[in-house]
């Protein structure tokens, strides 16, 4: 990945991360970073803000990085319960901020807590959203709940090692926590089948997830 690769994405965005407040030890990531050795050219979506850990930790790999700060979207968030947006219109405004060329082909998802603060009908335009750069390689971390009265906040993960992630508080996020159960997730991120669990001490669920075959998503890695 070349230095103007890591420019272009990250010149996209502005960065409310605080300092890093914990290190998270994590076997799944490991295992998942794992199907990326070899040389092979990857493709990587981390749907929080491009984080220096992370930006150097895939700076050793050949790949390409797509940082697309999500959280404090106003379409997820809208002031007016009346101008909430559509499954069909958020699924457009998904797209047009993840702004991915046409023809990527996603070999890894980071989505950190992203998932536990969107509602039913956001799930399900994320996932709509996605489908299209899936293939039958794709992975995703993220973070779950083990049951739905688990109260978490918001945090922003980063990667420091293959078995290591950096945890950091997010600074004025205003978007409500809704978690889902993994039940509720592999029904509305349907283009995600659960992998591998790990239930965490706070409550949480870490997680990896692969692709479901699909008409958007049965192609080879690249």
């Amino acid at each position: 990945m070349t230095a103007a690769a890591i420019a272009e994405d990250m010149g996209r965005l502005a960065n409310p991360a605080g300092p890093i407040i914990d290190r998270q030890q994590s076997k799944l990531l490991s295992a998942m970073l794992q199907r990326i050795s070899g040389g092979r050219r990857i493709t990587v979506l981390d749907v929080g803000p491009a984080l220096s850990e992370t930006v150097e930790f895939f700076s050793r790999y050949h790949c390409r990085l797509h940082f697309v700060d999500l959280i404090d979207e106003p379409f997820l968030q809208p002031r007016e319960p009346k101008k909430r947006l559509s499954q069909q219109q958020l699924s457009k405004c998904f797209t047009d901020h993840l702004a991915l060329p046409e023809g990527t082909q996603l070999d890894i998802c980071l989505f950190g807590d992203f998932l536990n603060f969107l509602d039913d009908t956001a799930l399900r335009a994320f996932n709509s959203a996605l489908r299209p750069y899936l293939h039958s390689g794709t992975r995703a971390h993220g973070f779950g709940v083990h049951h739905r009265a688990v109260k978490l906040e918001y945090r922003q993960y980063g990667i420091i090692r293959h078995d290591t992630v950096s945890v950091r508080k997010r600074n004025n996020s205003a978007l409500k926590y809704q978690p889902h159960s993994q039940i509720e997730v592999a029904e509305m991120l349907s283009g995600f089948a659960f992998e591998r669990g790990l239930l965490l001490p706070n409550g949480k669920l870490e997680m990896i997830l692969h692709s479901k075959p699909g008409p958007s998503n049965d192609g080879g890695g690249g």
